[in-house]
């Protein structure tokens, strides 16, 4: 009997588990067969746990950089558009007042410091033009909602990583177990028919990659 590889995904060791399962029923061995059948439902289950939490973990990550890509186009569009209002515009307030640093303060912001660079653009909006001003209004609205966005996925994708660290624990635990129990399983058909015989209860090797799974 040789169990898969430790490097070998949990699938291998569900199909593993059902067919030994399978040929412990057939041959009256009832007891083992449940005890085998729920150590790979659980490997089963917790596997497919980590797989949904791993989607869950892109959906976030794709909704962080998303709001993140929304906050520069909208700051980019606040930078042209203030540009734009006269030849000089750019050594002047308020382009200066707003842009003290060039646009790449805020647009190549680290992570941690998004939050905090693009609420102080937002401040400096308003504080900088009327509230009559259509580039305020526009970037504060963008601004705002981008930031709001970015918040909420940041913290999803927080969740979805602890989620999936504790899940990988859980099917490392798992895995043991179900090592821990085959093993025992093997022990105990060697002792009632032999080894010869406890052999043929598991699936063999293949004899070639080109074999089927």
């Amino acid at each position: 009997m040789q169990l898969p590889s430790g490097s070998a995904a949990p699938r291998s060791r569900v199909r593993f588990g059902g067919y030994l399962v399978r040929r412990l029923r057939r041959a009256g061995k009832n007891a083992l067969a449940t005890d085998v059948q729920g150590v790979t439902a659980t490997v089963k289950a917790t596997a497919r746990a980590l797989e949904d939490q791993e989607e869950a973990i892109q959906e976030a990550l794709a909704d962080r950089d998303g709001a993140d890509d929304d906050l520069d186009v909208a700051t980019q569009t606040a930078r042209n558009a203030l540009a734009g209002r006269s030849v000089d515009a750019v050594t002047k307030a308020p382009y200066l007042d707003i842009f003290p640093q060039g646009i790449g303060y805020y647009t190549a912001a680290t992570l941690d410091t998004q939050v905090a660079r693009y609420t102080e653009l937002r401040t400096r909006l308003e504080g900088s033009l009327p509230a009559t001003d259509a580039v305020r209004s526009t970037a504060v609205a963008a601004v705002t909602a981008g930031l709001s966005d970015f918040t909420t996925s940041t913290t999803a994708l927080t969740a979805a990583q602890n989620a999936k660290a504790l899940t990988e624990t859980q099917l490392e635990r798992a895995t043991d177990a179900w090592e821990r129990l085959v093993e025992k399983v093997y022990g105990a058909l060697i002792s009632d028919e032999g080894r010869a015989a406890a052999e043929r209860y598991f699936p063999r090797k293949r004899a070639s990659k080109n074999d089927p799974e």
